[in-house]
């Protein structure tokens, strides 16, 4: 809708209000609004109704990932309270933290995660996340409130803590590799335990976007919250490569070269959010090129773990491009 622009005294320009939007909020002269500027847009954001956003969730037959999916979705949205019902019929959950790993890769280790109480398992799932608890228990259910509000310094202090994470898990698995940890579970659980922080800062990130009003753009938004979950991906890499290390009987050596170039990859990227040039954008393309010719000249001899290793690394690289494009975007 277009609004004509009023002169009203010597130096104030008014505007009118649509009259259904604010019968729809309740709003009458005298009210206050937020206005938040965004560049050339003003967005005008009607009174606080003093309502908390709440959902209900039943889990009963839903898988563990699909009860992750929800709980992050309801979290990363913003909602204040949400009350968990539980399956009355089921008595023991897989463990939340380690269900991929329970099932797969720690079962190759010889390794029996315990199930667990409904309730405990939802107390470990609620402790992965920033700023909620269980603030309310019942025999079949339990719920879940907002304990602390966010900030827009908290989203920037998140975002800076996730990329600094994921260069010191750079650090550690090359120093895995180049003293030959193979073999020894105890790293995939340890690079695991680390990734799982990079999942909680990406959920918190997510949900201070959806919460708070700031300086960003719809448009730029979006592409942050397709940055963020890239960011996650790559974060799975990490674990993915700790549980070939895990499982390797044999030196993985041959693939340092690469690991440090795709190290350096994501690090330019680092310094291109925060700092953009186009001399960065250049630095990066051309590094990404030497990065493919140093892939393409040591793939052919590799075999078994380290091939596999090689691989996620690669992938590695081509989130770490991905991010970069959603960068170059940013500027335009």
């Amino acid at each position: 809708m277009r609004r004509r622009i009023i002169k009203q005294g010597h130096n104030t320009l008014t505007i009118t209000l649509p009259s259904d939007w604010t019968r729809q909020l309740h709003l009458k002269a005298g009210d206050d609004v937020d206005i938040v500027e965004r560049e050339t847009s003003l967005v005008i954001n009607g009174k606080d109704q003093g309502e908390k956003r709440s959902y209900d969730i039943d889990i009963t037959d839903l898988t563990v990932p699909m009860l992750w999916r929800y709980l992050q979705g309801v979290y990363r949205a913003g909602c204040e309270e949400i009350t968990i019902h539980l399956d009355p019929h089921r008595k023991e959950y897989e463990d939340p933290y380690h269900y991929y790993t329970t099932q797969f890769d720690y079962s190759r280790l010889g390794e029996r995660v315990p199930t667990k109480p409904g309730l405990a398992m939802m107390q470990e799932i609620v402790n992965r996340f920033i700023g909620i608890d269980i603030i309310e228990t019942g025999k079949n259910h339990c719920v879940i409130r907002e304990m602390a509000a966010v900030s827009p310094k908290e989203f920037d202090n998140s975002l800076r803590r996730i990329f600094i994470i994921m260069i010191n898990l750079f650090d550690r698995l090359m120093e895995a590799i180049e003293k030959d940890e193979i073999g020894d579970p105890n790293l995939c659980k340890e690079i695991h335990t680390i990734d799982l922080n990079i999942d909680k800062l990406v959920d918190y990130c997510a949900r201070i976007l959806n919460k708070v009003s700031s300086s960003f753009t719809e448009r730029r938004k979006q592409l942050i919250f397709s940055s963020l979950f890239i960011l996650e991906l790559a974060g799975d890499e990490f674990k993915y490569i700790g549980k070939h290390l895990a499982t390797s009987k044999e030196s993985a050596k041959k693939v340092l070269p690469l690991a440090r170039m795709v190290k350096e990859h994501f690090e330019i990227y680092y310094r291109m959010y925060y700092a953009y040039s186009r001399e960065l954008a250049v630095e990066f393309g051309r590094h990404d090129m030497k990065l493919y010719e140093t892939h393409f000249n040591m793939k052919g001899p590799l075999s078994g773990e380290t091939r596999s290793i090689l691989k996620h690394y690669m992938l590695l690289s081509k989130f770490t491009l991905g991010l970069v494009e959603l960068r170059i975007q940013m500027e335009f």
